[in-house]
């Protein structure tokens, strides 16, 4: 997805926010003088979450402070979505349409974004959990994707947080009875960033005992594929079908024309505008038919 005038803003902004504390007045401008420069002379294959992966390790090298850990948290809303998967599990084998309702689960556990977020509490992810049990996915989008499957060989799923690839590993089971002659490869980041899954909440949530998983190479928080292995590349463009969760991943992959379908909430205000969409509103939309203009 290109870079524009809201993305561009919003780095300024959080970047600012990071350092509205520190007392080294000179030093602060020296600092937001650097990430002005970086944004105003941007190179051909730079998207947002790959300017928030540099500006991390800038303000690290910049301050003499270390990355934020974010192992604990991590733990935490693995562990809080895992209590909750038995539960989510009979609810959805309960439904006419038992993927279609583990979609929208998973869809709504993209709301653990502690980097497009400035709070995530347990409490809202209950309470949006429990809206989605009514909600539904575009219905034309949905029918089309499980045509595909019908005949498609390989799905490659990307994954996006940490909590929400418990309900990434419902999906997986579900697309394994529904389509069980397809191939299912899913990619999570190669190294830590922010909260995003990474193998190890792979293996903590038993991701790794139904399918192949792999790791991108990468510690940007999307797939950004002129920066990833050359293995998680070549499988996910000859994939049949792409299932993408989260802004990130649209923010990284957008206009590469794959047959990727993202899955996501609206969480800023420029996927709000762009999709005409409500805050946390749910998408699912395939990369050759976005309904809307940039």
């Amino acid at each position: 997805m290109r870079l524009n005038s809201y993305c561009l803003c919003c780095h300024i902004n959080k970047q600012e926010e990071q350092i509205r504390d520190f007392s080294d007045e000179e030093k602060k401008l020296t600092y937001m003088r650097h990430i002005f420069r970086r944004l105003s002379q941007p190179e051909e294959d730079d998207c947002s979450p790959s300017l928030a992966a540099e500006f991390e390790k800038y303000f690290s090298s910049f301050w003499n402070v270390r990355s934020k850990d974010y192992t604990d948290i991590k733990k935490e809303f693995n562990l809080l979505m895992m209590d909750l998967e038995e539960k989510l599990r009979i609810s959805i084998r309960s439904q006419k349409d038992p993927l279609q309702k583990a979609l929208v689960y998973a869809r709504t556990g993209n709301y653990i974004d502690f980097a497009a977020l400035s709070h995530v509490k347990k409490e809202e992810m209950l309470s949006l959990m429990d809206e989605a049990s009514s909600d539904t996915l575009d219905a034309a989008e949905y029918d089309q994707f499980c045509k595909e499957l019908k005949s498609a060989h390989s799905l490659v799923y990307l994954t996006d947080n940490c909590g929400e690839i418990v309900l990434d590993k419902l999906v997986v089971e579900f697309l394994m009875e529904k389509f069980p002659h397809l191939n299912i490869t899913v990619i999570v980041r190669g190294l830590p960033f922010a909260n995003d899954a990474t193998m190890e909440d792979a293996q903590m949530c038993g991701l790794t005992n139904l399918v192949p998983v792999i790791g991108n190479g990468s510690d940007v928080g999307g797939t950004w594929l002129p920066h990833i292995s050359s293995e998680s590349r070549s499988i996910i463009e000859n994939a049949d079908v792409i299932l993408a969760k989260g802004q990130g991943n649209f923010e990284t992959l957008h206009g590469c024309h794959l047959n990727i379908y993202y899955l996501f909430l609206c969480k800023c205000l420029w996927f709000m505008r762009m999709f005409h969409a409500e805050k946390f509103q749910g998408m699912f939309v395939n990369e050759n038919r976005i309904p809307t203009e940039e």
